[in-house]
């Protein structure tokens, strides 16, 4: 499996002293793969393994004046990493190395499966921006933007912010105290402030050319996901129609042929048929089943309805943060405790 990540380190259970951070015994090889964070002792050549499904989150803080990252996992254990420069002297601490690692996690973990269209360090603040002091009120950390969402991780302890692209009902570039930055509105009234950052000298500037290209980026993403619903939509119409069109010419059709037509996965369709024959009086004759004529219109705005919730036909989901199969009616997911209702 590829390595994403791999630079020479320290890691330890917990949150240790500066002495066992620094310490010979703590030293080794941090290697990330897709699926594996992986450290091996460089002492005794010991190989230590975590499951990266096993991660709830990911954090950036400054201890002992040295950057590092902490991870929390499922099972409430805490692990710290700490990425050396990459040079001669094997215990310099590395920003650059560390936020590298940083991100190389995020993407891994809170965006397995998915294609980042744009990523950059950022402040972040969940509201509309009035000359305040942006020093003091803003989070810090990376924004990612995928074709289905856009989300903000900060660095230190704090909360996720994950807003569907579908749900964004306008994004704007904006100008407060002489500082552009893109401002997006969702569906549901909330409004998120961004502000994209460049690292010179090892100091965070602001950063108009990322403004533009994120402002760019985010109304293509949106674009393209809009056309996508619509031609959805299409579809979905085509399939009411062909249902319709079957139903007008028999009563009685293959089990098969419906589940096809419905583009259901089998082991769905076989638990929803028996609800849908109760709740619409049709009958199930083998491999057959035997439509009620005046339920049928019921039936269609039945399926119509399923189709317009984005085909919530199925009654779980598989968490965004950490993987796992949920029902989709909790708002917390019971592995990782993250909210799974996207804004």
């Amino acid at each position: 499996m590829a390595i994403l990540y791999e630079s020479q380190g320290s890691f330890n259970s917990g949150i240790p002293s500066y002495r066992l951070l620094i310490s010979k015994k703590s030293k080794g090889t941090i290697s990330l793969t897709e699926k594996v964070l992986s450290f091996e002792t460089q002492k005794d050549k010991i190989n230590f393994q975590l499951s990266l499904s096993e991660i709830q989150n990911i954090f950036m803080k400054n201890r002992y004046k040295i950057p590092l990252i902490e991870l929390l996992t499922i099972h409430k254990t805490v692990y710290t990493l700490f990425p050396f420069r990459d040079d001669s002297n094997s215990n310099s601490s590395s920003r650059e190395m560390t936020e590298e690692l940083f991100k190389q996690l995020i993407r891994v973990v809170f965006n397995k499966d998915q294609t980042i269209l744009y990523e950059t360090r950022s402040k972040f603040y969940p509201g509309s921006i009035q000359n305040f002091d942006l020093n003091m009120k803003a989070l810090q950390g990376c924004i990612f933007l995928t074709e289905n969402y856009i989300l903000f991780k900060p660095f230190e302890e704090g909360e996720n912010y994950k807003v569907k692209i579908l749900n964004i009902k306008d994004i704007t570039m904006e100008i407060v105290s002489s500082t552009t930055y893109v401002k997006i509105g969702t569906v549901q009234g909330k409004i998120y402030s961004i502000f994209p950052l460049k690292r010179h000298w090892r100091i965070d500037k602001r950063d108009n050319k990322k403004v533009e290209k994120l402002y760019d980026m985010l109304n293509q993403a949106k674009m393209y996901k809009e056309s996508a619903k619509l031609h959805l939509q299409r579809v979905e119409q085509e399939k009411i129609k062909k249902i319709k069109t079957m139903f007008e010419v028999s009563d009685r059709l293959k089990l098969k042929m419906l589940r096809t037509t419905l583009g259901m996965r089998k082991e769905i369709f076989n638990t929803k048929i028996f609800e849908w024959a109760k709740k619409f009086h049709f009958k199930i004759d083998g491999d057959n089943i035997i439509i009620n004529k005046e339920t049928i219109p019921a039936f269609l705005h039945h399926i119509n309805s399923i189709d317009k919730e984005e085909n919530t036909i199925t009654e779980t989901t598989e968490c965004l943060f950490c993987g796992n199969t949920v029902n989709n009616k909790l708002e917390v997911c019971p592995y990782c405790e993250n909210n799974i209702k996207l804004e």
